[in-house]
């Protein structure tokens, strides 16, 4: 057979073909299973009851420095909590408090049975005017804007205020006219400010955007019944009260999974800035946290297709590669079909027997199989565990292996039997040469794995910075050699340094900082010119020329060479005049502003790089430079000085001399930073 071989790859590094919900990517592209919050201990909670549950309201509302305000509506009254502190408090003056919101200068809370949003302003949270009255608020959040979105029970619609209390009629009105909402439930601000709210009636929750406008209805599962909401700019999360689990989505209402370890009603929902979820399952001051990111989802699936195999060719083979940890599982699924629509319905998925499969022996019904679908589904029962996909891939019928053999195998092969066995025997080949072929591309940073880049970095000697991103490692490596080339220049050495620490310190030279000197006009000890440490021409033994005898005469002595200790050494020939420069050669000094390395472990790291740059005969120092107050050196305003405000005010019995009072000085003179004009200082 002539005809090439057709492949197709679901994968190519960190992009897959085709779309689906409940799966995410790891570092090196390979699909897992989302991460969901979990609960506390990894232990699930499962919560007695009847399902479906009633889906009644109360309120969850996340403050500053992680407070916590719960709505007690079954006790009037709403919970301050301060985890971090250990302590908690009560506001009272409620009746059948529901809805909590907070917001930059409130909390507003649903006083559900006085039929107003009461509004405790920060930070004392005193009650001030309510600005939306006459209504029957149940849940309510607030948008990046500070408008107030009300559900309104009485008239099974949601409103919205301004931040001075002003109604909204605009959005009212769209609302409205979308004529979506006929029981609202629970209201939650998502991505770009869109609304999201949950009906009774209808069994949906709807998207709107910052205008009122309807924009899509979320993709539940069947017969779900859709409650409380919490939402951030990526996902939402969505109470089911049908079987007490809660689904999330992504911000464009596709399913992803469920929050696994959960089942139980729920009466309010609220996420944190680390997505962290809250959840509270009933009416009075209880509420559980489930950690971001401490689970997987459930399940999860990816679909892929139609892809065509060419005219008048099929698809011979299909098969996937993944890790499959106890409690977890990988369904691979196929659908074969003539013509690339309709697509496929729930009949035509036939599940491939194992990870490699023929495809002839799966298309019972089909007469052509030109056009395929793939379909993966991951699944665990293990919410700290999940399986890996790394490639999904099919291929075209290749060459028939019996024409490598005496024609008498194919004779005796009517069935095809054999051509099947070697058709699988050919995958088994295949895997070993495709490793083949694919090792020029382990030494390639754009093509390795995210886990195997230190490997990789190894054999260049490279040491990876910790801070950089998997695509600035790689790009580090393909760069090494040229980083290398000035290894040890001051340049080098302060680029490695911000690197590995983000800090790009000023390298310099010690020698850079001698000044020449001009006898005569520039020559003061100290700053132009100085004493070497020691005599420059080494040490030069003293010895005595006297005249002839045994002993030396008084008057013909005479001193040649000197020794002075502390003055002098002995130097060898090639280090004369050493002592001049000896202490400025192969010294630098490495200057870092004070505030870039406030972490003490910064500094080390900063050293530990440093030391290892340097070449081996130099020696360096550190400068922190610290915002110090100079005149006429260093005094930038806002980084060495600031604009001094108004002193603050005193007391009597607290003032201190010379801190808050000051006694006026007996002349009365005026002093800089005293005088007032007018005052002790006149204009002439």
């Amino acid at each position: 057979m002539n005809t090439p071989t057709r492949h197709v790859l679901l994968r190519d590094r960190r992009h897959w073909l085709g779309g689906g919900s409940g799966y995410a990517l790891d570092r090196d592209g390979a699909l897992t299973l989302a991460r969901v919050p979990g609960p506390p201990g990894g232990k699930a909670v499962a919560l007695a009851g009847n399902y479906p549950a009633p889906r009644e309201v109360s309120g969850l509302a996340l403050g500053p420095c992680g407070r916590v305000f719960v709505a007690d509506t079954a006790h009037d009254r709403v919970l301050l909590s301060e985890p971090q502190c250990n302590s908690q408090a009560w506001l009272q003056g409620f009746s059948a408090p529901r809805g909590l919101a907070f917001g930059a200068e409130a909390l507003f809370v649903a006083d559900s049975g006085n039929l107003r949003v009461q509004r405790l302003a920060l930070p004392a949270l005193e009650a001030s005017s309510a600005p939306v009255a006459g209504l029957a608020p149940t849940s309510l959040a607030l948008d990046s804007e500070a408008r107030l979105v009300c559900v309104d029970a009485t008239a099974g619609t949601v409103r919205r205020v301004s931040r001075l209390g002003v109604p909204d009629t605009a959005f009212d009105g769209a609302i409205a006219a979308s004529a979506r909402l006929a029981a609202p439930l629970f209201v939650a601000i998502g991505a770009n400010d869109s609304v999201l709210v949950s009906d009774a009636t209808h069994d949906r929750v709807d998207m709107f955007d910052a205008g009122g406008t309807y924009v899509a209805t979320f993709d539940g599962p069947a017969a779900w019944m859709p409650g409380a909401i919490a939402a951030d700019a990526a996902r939402v999360y969505i109470a089911n009260a049908a079987d007490g689990g809660i689904l999330v989505f992504d911000n464009g209402g596709v399913l992803q999974g469920a929050v696994s370890g959960w089942r139980g009603p729920v009466t309010a929902l609220a996420l944190d800035a680390g997505g962290d979820l809250y959840i509270k399952p009933g009416l009075d001051d209880v509420y559980l946290r489930f950690a971001a990111n401490a689970a997987y989802a459930a399940g999860g699936q990816i679909v892929a297709g139609p892809f065509d195999a060419g005219v008048e060719r099929e698809w011979e083979r299909a098969w996937i590669e993944c890790e499959i940890p106890a409690g977890t599982s990988v369904v691979a699924e196929v659908a074969q079909a003539k013509t690339p629509a309709p697509a496929p319905s729930a009949s035509d998925w036939a599940t491939l027997p194992g990870t490699d499969a023929l495809l002839a022996p799966l298309a019972s019904g089909v007469s052509e199989r030109r056009h395929i679908w793939l379909r993966l589904t991951l699944s665990t029962d293990d919410p700290r565990a999940t399986p890996v996909l790394r490639q999904a891939r099919a291929a075209t019928e290749a060459e028939d292996l019996r024409d490598y053999l005496p024609s008498t195998y194919r004779r005796h092969d009517p069935d095809d039997v054999l051509k099947h066995l070697a058709q699988l025997l050919r995958g088994e080949f295949l895997a070993v040469e495709e490793q083949l072929d694919d090792m020029p591309l382990v030494a390639a940073p754009s093509f390795a794995s995210a886990t195997s880049l230190d490997w990789l970095a190894q054999w260049l000697a490279l040491e990876l910075p910790r801070i950089a991103s998997d695509d600035e490692r790689r790009a580090l490596i393909a760069r090494a050699v040229s980083l290398f080339a000035r290894r040890g220049s001051p340049a080098s050495i302060a680029e490695f340094v911000a690197l590995h620490t983000g800090i790009r310190p000023a390298i310099i030279e010690s020698y850079a900082e001698r000044r020449l000197w001009v006898l005569g006009e520039t020559s003061q000890l100290g700053f132009d010119t100085r004493l070497p440490p020691v005599d420059p021409l080494g040490m030069v033994a003293p010895d005595w020329l006297t005249a002839p005898g045994c002993c030396p005469s008084s008057e013909g002595e005479q001193l040649v060479g000197r020794a002075v200790v502390g003055e002098s050494g002995p130097l060898a020939a090639h280090q004369i005049g050493l002592p001049l420069f000896a202490s400025e050669a192969y010294r630098f000094c490495v200057v870092v502003d004070g505030y870039r390395v406030a972490s003490p472990a910064t500094l080390r790291e900063l050293c530990r790089i440093v030391d290892r740059e340097k070449p081996a005969h130099t020696d360096y120092r550190v400068q922190v430079v610290m915002p110090e107050l100079r005149i006429g050196l260093q005094a930038t305003v806002g980084v060495d000085a600031i604009v001094g405000g108004p002193l603050p005010a005193w007391q009597l019995d607290q003032a201190r001399l010379d801190e808050h009072a000051r006694l006026m000085p007996p002349d009365g003179a005026p002093r800089v930073g005293e005088a007032l004009l007018d005052g002790s200082l006149q204009l002439t």
